[in-house]
């Protein structure tokens, strides 16, 4: 039997051997259709990319896997990239990127395009279902996983110190003299957005504080500020009545910070003479009133997964590590103290 190559399934398909190239390796330029055509015959027909070594001893190639929003989030995961790119670029590193569909419903397809070339070591970025990681994993290609974490999958994993960073959130805001404090996360699921609530949990039994699970917010659209803000106006209305309404809110990331910013200025509430407010990510610092959030490094994070990702290639059989990314409180002026506040009244 003939050897399958490319021609043979471009041929099949009465396509050019580009375009089987761009599906095979995950490319954008290749509608979804044709690119599950492709990979369905290339499976069939038994097709084996070229797994030839790497360049020369010295080169590495790194294939970097997310969602393809990631690659357009101005805020947090630019900076990560940008972490990883400049990190390689300054160590003779290619970088390929590899844009996929976390959600478990296309994983042949996430697979083709992982595997489409050969790679010394892959970096993973983001929530992702246990089962891809698994595949992922079983390619015994080195690997390094940001921002995620799994019990059940043994590789190096780095996230930022969630735990930590809530517990300076709501320790300061006890410290403010808050005692009701709600929290607002949202419908994205991430692995991080999780353990910021359980921490978040955790840190207000902690301080013996009382949780209200109607000031507890999960159902927000995710990068989608203008559904966010009118979301939350809806919520502010129908609850801000009760005598129990927090003073402050710690918001899962800084995004969800602003959207609800944005709906207590369309209530004409103030921060943070009316309510106060700790974001998580230190992603911007243009909101006025300036926000006090946990900062996060991300650059850090990003260059931190290369080099792991390096002494792991380098040492195979070495135990596996998560890596904690530390957090810091970043003090600005969305948090006022209640003892100040009711220091005024009574002068008054």
């Amino acid at each position: 039997m003939s050897k399958i190559t490319l021609k043979t399934i471009a041929d099949e398909l009465n396509v050019s051997i580009n375009t089987v190239s761009k599906a095979l390796r995950g490319m954008p330029g290749v509608s979804d259709e044709m690119r599950e055509k492709i990979i369905q015959l290339a499976q069939e027909l038994g097709y084996k990319k070229n797994n030839t070594h790497l360049g020369s001893d010295n080169s590495i190639s790194i294939s970097l896997i997310c969602r393809k929003s990631f690659f357009e989030d101005p805020t947090f995961w630019s900076h990560v990239l940008f972490g990883i790119w400049n990190f390689s670029g300054q160590n003779n590193i290619s970088i390929r990127t590899v844009p996929i569909d976390p959600g478990g419903e296309n994983d042949t397809v996430n697979m083709a395009a992982i595997t489409g070339a050969p790679s010394n070591g892959y970096i993973v970025i983001g929530t992702i279902n246990d089962e891809l990681l698994k595949k992922i994993i079983s390619t015994k290609v080195p690997t390094v996983v940001v921002d995620y974490y799994s019990n059940d999958v043994d590789c190096d994993y780095i996230n930022s110190a969630n735990d930590k960073g809530i517990y300076m959130a709501v320790k300061y805001l006890y410290q403010n003299n808050h005692k009701n404090i709600g929290f607002i996360n949202n419908k994205e699921g991430a692995y991080t957005f999780h353990q910021r609530y359980i921490a978040f949990l955790k840190y207000m039994e902690y301080f013996k504080l009382p949780v209200d699970e109607r000031f507890v917010w999960h159902d927000a659209v995710y990068n989608d500020t203008m559904h966010y803000t009118g979301y939350y106006i809806q919520k502010i209305k129908a609850l801000r009545h009760l005598s129990n309404f927090p003073t402050a809110w710690v918001c899962v990331n800084d995004s969800t910070a602003l959207a609800f910013y944005n709906a207590l200025k369309e209530l004409e509430i103030k921060v943070p003479d009316d309510v106060s407010i700790i974001g998580f990510d230190n992603i911007s610092s243009i909101y006025e009133p300036f926000l006090t959030t946990i900062d996060v490094p991300q650059v850090s994070m990003g260059q931190r997964a290369v080099q792991q990702l390096l002494y792991r290639i380098k040492h195979p059989g070495e135990p596996f590590i998560s890596i904690q990314m530390n957090t810091t409180l970043i003090e600005r002026s969305s948090v006022k103290n209640l003892a100040e506040i009711n220091k005024d009244k009574n002068e008054m």
